[in-house]
């Protein structure tokens, strides 16, 4: 295997992986914020912390609020971490790649890559559901 074949597939499974721990991340905290008591704030600064994109996340919004950690984690291409660009960054170094993964592998990247940019032109996702998107 090439050093090129190897370092694209190595980072086409990094960017996949991140994309799939920032997407639990965002649901494991919002399903926790719906059993939170009522007058108890919301936590997203410690989500965004542990992200190690604090910094970042200041540059572009004021205030942890859940839509504004959202945006920011999943759907921002300002954030380099964010799930769309981690998804993006997979599908290019997939798209690098074809002759070695399978037809499938690339179908299901390709069908994300265009699900998660679709969603973000429409507007489609949901701040009370981020399951709808």
């Amino acid at each position: 295997m090439l050093s090129r074949v190897a370092d694209s597939l190595f980072w086409l499974g990094r960017y996949t992986e991140r994309a799939e721990n920032y997407s639990r991340f965002i649901d494991v905290n919002f399903n926790l914020s719906m059993d939170l008591p009522p007058g108890m704030a919301e936590q997203w600064q410690p989500l965004v912390a542990a992200t190690g994109d604090e910094v970042r996340y200041h540059e572009l919004y004021k205030g942890y609020t859940r839509e504004n950690a959202i945006r920011f984690l999943a759907f921002d291409p300002e954030n380099d971490n964010s799930i769309l660009v981690s998804v993006t960054k997979a599908r290019e170094n997939a798209r690098q790649v074809r002759e070695s993964i399978s037809k499938e592998t690339w179908e299901v990247l390709n069908d994300l890559y265009h699900f998660m940019n679709n969603a973000v032109k429409r507007k489609a996702w949901k701040a009370t559901d981020p399951d709808q998107f």
